[in-house]
């Protein structure tokens, strides 16, 4: 038994349609979620908190590092400016 076909979704950061299986839809998804939180949580979370040894607490600049944080800023701050044109 064969597995299904991916489907396609529309990604704003790609411009083009593109397959829910494919990295450029996990990452809009990861985009569009921290998009969506508060601004004081979204920071927390990527900023996480300064000196922790814990996974939760170091936030995904404790564990990806800062130049992973400023990507991820920059794509939030596109998927905003893309999704406010439409």
């Amino acid at each position: 038994m064969s597995a299904p076909a991916p489907s396609l979704a529309w990604s704003h950061l790609a411009g083009r349609e593109v397959s829910t299986w494919s990295e450029e839809w996990r990452h809009e998804c990861e985009i569009a979620y921290l998009l969506a939180m508060p601004t004081a949580k979204r920071n927390s979370f990527l900023d996480g908190v300064p000196g922790s040894t814990d996974r939760e607490e170091r936030g995904i600049k404790g564990v990806r590092g800062e130049a992973a944080v400023a990507a991820l800023r920059a794509d939030i701050s596109r998927l905003h400016a893309l999704k406010s044109k439409t």
